[in-house]
C-alpha cells in the first residue's frame, strides 16, 4: 500500500476535509528502455507531460519504489516531468525519490511552481553501488493559490546520465492549514575538511526539537535529541529530522562530511589513486594554463606536473584568467582513458595572484612519445622547435588529428578546441616552433595549442633572469584607429620586446627595447608593419616578452 503523507483532517468547528492529491504512477504503462517524450492521466486525473524519462523496467538495477515509478534521467537536458494545471492551488509538496542504477554521482530533484523555481532537495547516491534508500523530498508552506502547473525536475549530472527514480507525488491545497517542521539545517555544511569540526543543526520552527542520527538509520523521536554540537573527527553522515507539537515532522535531512588528502603539489597528485572517491587537497599554488566552456574543463599546473580539472558540474564558480594563481584546489581524481582528470568538490575561491609566469619546458617529440605511461607532460604546455607538418595543407579544422615531426619521431597534433583563433585559419607551412597542451589518449600523445600566440613562441626556458612583476597591461584604444598605446609594468629595468602578430600567426611589427623601464612603459602602434606599410583592418595579437616571461593579449583595428 503506498505510503499516504498527507491526511484528510476533520476540523473542530466545521466538517470539512483538506484537499490534497497523490500521484502514484500506477498508470503510468511506459514499459520502453529508450528516454522518450510523452504524457498520461495519472491517478488523480491529472495530465502529466515527461520528458526524457523511462519506466522502473529500464535495466537491472531500476530501484523503482514499492514495485512502480518513473526514472528521471539527467543528460544533456534535465529531465522532468510537468503537470497540467491543477485547481485549488498548492500549499505543502512531497515526492519520494531513490538512486537508480548504481552509477556514481550525486542525485537532486528541483520543484517549479507556473516555470518559478520553489525549492532543490538534498543531494545523495553520490558514491557507486546499489542504493535501496527511499528519500523525501519536502516542501513545506508552498502556498500558492489559484491553479498551478507542477514540474519535477533532476538537476545534478551535467551532460552525464544521472538516474532518479520518482514516486508518491503528495500536495495539499492552499490554505489547508497543514504545517510541518522547517528542515533542519546544518553549520557548517556537509563537505570535506582539513581539521576536525563541531556541526550545529537549526530549525526555524519555534519549539521544534531536533533528532539526529551518524549511523545511517533515519531519524526518530526514539534516536539522539540534539542539544550541543556534534564533534565530527573522522568522515560520517549526520540524518536529522525535526518534530513538535501540533505539526508534521520536518523532511529527513542528511549532510555527509569528510577530510581531505593533503597533497603538496601536482607531482604528487598525480601519484594518488583515481578511485573518483577519495577527496585531495593541493596545498601548493596551481597556476591557470587554459580554460574551456566544454565541460567547464581547465588546464593548470605548476613548475614539474600539471592535470585538467573536468568540471561538468560547475562546483568552480569563480572566473579566472590564464596566468592566475588558484591555492586550495580540492577535489577528487578519475581516469579518461590514459588522462588522468581533476573532479572539483569545492569552489577554490578568488585567485591568490595573476599575471604568473608559466613554465614551459621545451622538449622534443621523441621525449613527448617516451612519456606514454610515464606521464610526466600529461595536460601540460610544453615548447617544441623545429617542427613542420607532413602533408597538411589548407586551413586548420576543428577535431582534425594532423602529424607533425622534429627529427626525433612524429606526433599527433589535434585541433581539439574548437574555440581556438586559429581554427579555419592556413596551416602552418615550412619549420616553426609551437607551444602546446599534451594529451594522451589510446596510447598515442598528442599536442594541442590553444590559440595563435602558441605558434613561433619564445621559449621558456630562456636563460634570462625573470625580472621581478612584469605584466602586460594591454592596450588602448581598443577596437583603434589609426593608432594604439600598448602598455606594459617593469618592476626592474630590463630588455624587452613586444611583437604584433596576425590571425595567421605572422609577425607584422616588433619592438625591441634594449632597457625598458621600471614602472609602466607605453609604445604606440600606429598599424604599420615592419616595412612601413599600412596593415588592414582585422584582429592582431601583441606579445610581451622579457626574459622567460611571455604575455599575449588580443587587439582590434577597424578602418
Amino acid at each position: 500500500m503506498k505510503k499516504t503523507l498527507l491526511i484528510a483532517l476533520c476540523l473542530v468547528a466545521a466538517v470539512a476535509v483538506w484537499a490534497q492529491g497523490q500521484e502514484t504512477f500506477a498508470n503510468f504503462d511506459y514499459t520502453g528502455t529508450n528516454y522518450v517524450d510523452g504524457s498520461f492521466t495519472g491517478d488523480t486525473g491529472v495530465e502529466w507531460n515527461y520528458f526524457a524519462v523511462t519506466g522502473s523496467v529500464a535495466g537491472s538495477n531500476d530501484n523503482s519504489i514499492d514495485g512502480a515509478g518513473m526514472i528521471l534521467r539527467r543528460s544533456e537536458a534535465p529531465s522532468r516531468i510537468v503537470s497540467a494545471s491543477i485547481p485549488g492551488g498548492i500549499g505543502n509538496f512531497t515526492v519520494q525519490m531513490r538512486k537508480a542504477y548504481t552509477s556514481t554521482g550525486d542525485r537532486q530533484l528541483a520543484l517549479y511552481i507556473n516555470d518559478i523555481h520553489i525549492a532543490d532537495s538534498q543531494t545523495f547516491g553520490g558514491t557507486p553501488g546499489a542504493d535501496e534508500t527511499v528519500h523525501e523530498f519536502v516542501v513545506n508552506g508552498v502556498n500558492v493559490p489559484g491553479d498551478f502547473v507542477m514540474e519535477i525536475r533532476n538537476i545534478q549530472g551535467g551532460t552525464s546520465n544521472r538516474q532518479v527514480t520518482i514516486d508518491n507525488i503528495t500536495w495539499t491545497a492552499y490554505g489547508s492549514g497543514m504545517q510541518f517542521v522547517a528542515n533542519p539545517t546544518f553549520d557548517p555544511p556537509a563537505g570535506h575538511y582539513d581539521q576536525a569540526i563541531n556541526v550545529s543543526l537549526a530549525t526555524t520552527t519555534e519549539g521544534a526539537s531536533i533528532y539526529y542520527t551518524t549511523n545511517g538509520s533515519e531519524p526518530t523521536q526514539s534516536s539522539t535529541l540534539y542539544t550541543t554540537p556534534i564533534n565530527v573527527s573522522s568522515p560520517m553522515t549526520i540524518m536529522a529530522r525535526g518534530y513538535a507539537e501540533g505539526y508534521e515532522p520536518s523532511a529527513v535531512v542528511s549532510a555527509e562530511y569528510g577530510f581531505v588528502v593533503p597533497i603538496s603539489n601536482l607531482s604528487e597528485l598525480r601519484t594518488q589513486n583515481a578511485d573518483n572517491t577519495t577527496v585531495y587537497k593541493v596545498m601548493g599554488d596551481v597556476v591557470l594554463t587554459y580554460q574551456r566552456s566544454s565541460r567547464n574543463q581547465k588546464y593548470v599546473q605548476d613548475h614539474d606536473a600539471a592535470v585538467l580539472i573536468d568540471d561538468t558540474a560547475g562546483v568552480i564558480t569563480t572566473n579566472y584568467d590564464i596566468g592566475d594563481a588558484i591555492s586550495g584546489l580540492t577535489g577528487k581524481l578519475s581516469m579518461y582513458f590514459e588522462t588522468m582528470q581533476f573532479i572539483p568538490t569545492q569552489d577554490p575561491g578568488p585567485a591568490t595572484s595573476s599575471n604568473n609566469w608559466i613554465h614551459i619546458p621545451t622538449v622534443t617529440i621523441g621525449d613527448l612519445n617516451a612519456d606514454i605511461g610515464v606521464n610526466n607532460y600529461q595536460s601540460r604546455m610544453v615548447y617544441i622547435d623545429g617542427v613542420s607538418f607532413e602533408g597538411a595543407s589548407g586551413n586548420y579544422a576543428s577535431g582534425e588529428n594532423y602529424t607533425i615531426s622534429d627529427g626525433t619521431g612524429a606526433l599527433t597534433f589535434r585541433t581539439a578546441f574548437a574555440e581556438a583563433d586559429y581554427i579555419d585559419t592556413p596551416i602552418h607551412g615550412g619549420t616553426f616552433s609551437v607551444n602546446g597542451l599534451v594529451g594522451h589518449y589510446q596510447e598515442t600523445a598528442q599536442i594541442t595549442p590553444r590559440s595563435l600566440a602558441d605558434f613561433n613562441p619564445t621559449s621558456s626556458d630562456d636563460p634570462l633572469q625573470v625580472p621581478a612583476q612584469v605584466a602586460l597591461i594591454g592596450n588602448y584604444p581598443n577596437p583603434f584607429n589609426p593608432e594604439t598605446t600598448i602598455q606594459f609594468h617593469m618592476e626592474n629595468p630590463a630588455p624587452a620586446t613586444v611583437d604584433i602578430f596576425n590571425q595567421k600567426g605572422q609577425i607584422v611589427r616588433s619592438f625591441d627595447i634594449q632597457q625598458a623601464n621600471a614602472g609602466t612603459n607605453s609604445l604606440v602602434w600606429n598599424g604599420l608593419d615592419n616595412s612601413n606599410n599600412s596593415v588592414s583592418s582585422g584582429v592582431y595579437f601583441f606579445r610581451l616578452r622579457s626574459g622567460s616571461y611571455s604575455s599575449t593579449k588580443k587587439m582590434v583595428l577597424m578602418k
